[in-house]
């Protein structure tokens, strides 16, 4: 039986979840590593073998699982967040690898459903990523409007993006956790956003899909790996992840 929910703004239930978002057994991050590590890891350690220094914008960095990655790689990195005390999680983790190499990195506050524009230059960055964030966009027009102004206008310029599938979200589940100290479950505001609708939006901006991939609880063993909480969703598809190339005209 699911717990009742206690609704929150977005950034409010991700400053609460921040002390226990890395640890309380989110099995759509472990299958968003897979993913990213499938998709664009190459892509980011490619740049190990030139001599051009690329920049990578991070819309929505979270508590920077995704950040030291592509800061390993020796891409510079513009991180953004709505939730401070997630973003200081990411601080936190960027610190450590510093102590082993110089890094690029410039953070950013900001609300990405916000009409206020984010204080980037224009076709300043090589590639972005926002990985489980989609669901608290409301309005697809606009995030991928953001993502064309920000991207160099190249052929080499891509966007990655991942999503809970609205599998999950149809059956009723979304980003949110369980307060120990209440018991409650506590969540942000979510959108019920179809994958067409992702790929529409996205093309309306000249970003054209190149690899599209789900991934789903395959049986018994793999909800085993990946913990308790993927039980009810073994033979689901419950990830969707986008790699998109800016067309230019």
């Amino acid at each position: 039986m699911s717990l009742p929910k206690t609704k929150l703004s977005t950034v409010e239930c991700y400053d609460a979840w921040s002390n226990t978002y890395d640890s309380d057994g989110n099995i759509l991050q472990l299958l968003d590593d897979d993913a990213f590590d499938e998709i664009v890891q190459s892509l980011f350690n490619s740049n190990q073998y030139e001599n051009k220094q690329k920049l990578c914008c991070e819309l929505g960095c979270g508590t920077g699982r995704n950040t030291i990655k592509v800061l390993n790689t020796g891409w510079c990195m513009i991180a953004i967040d709505v939730s401070a005390s997630m973003m200081e999680k990411a601080q936190e983790r960027v610190k450590q690898i510093q102590k082993n190499h110089d890094v690029s990195i410039s953070w950013i506050i900001h609300d990405l459903n916000s009409n206020d524009e984010l204080s980037i230059d224009e076709s300043s960055v090589d590639a972005i990523i926002s990985t489980l964030v989609i669901e608290h966009i409301a309005s697809l027009d606009h995030f991928f409007k953001v993502i064309h102004r920000l991207l160099k206008k190249t052929n080499d310029s891509w966007a990655f993006i991942t999503a809970m599938h609205p599998n999950m979200y149809r059956a009723g589940s979304q980003a949110g956790f369980i307060d120990e100290t209440t018991g409650q479950k506590l969540c942000g505001v979510s959108f019920d956003h179809s994958i067409e609708d992702i790929i529409q939006a996205a093309t309306k901006s000249n970003l054209i899909l190149i690899k599209y991939t789900e991934k789903a609880v395959e049986n018994d063993q793999h909800a085993n790996q990946l913990g308790s909480r993927a039980k009810k969703w073994i033979g689901t598809v419950i990830h969707a992840s986008f790699l998109f190339k800016l067309q230019n005209k």
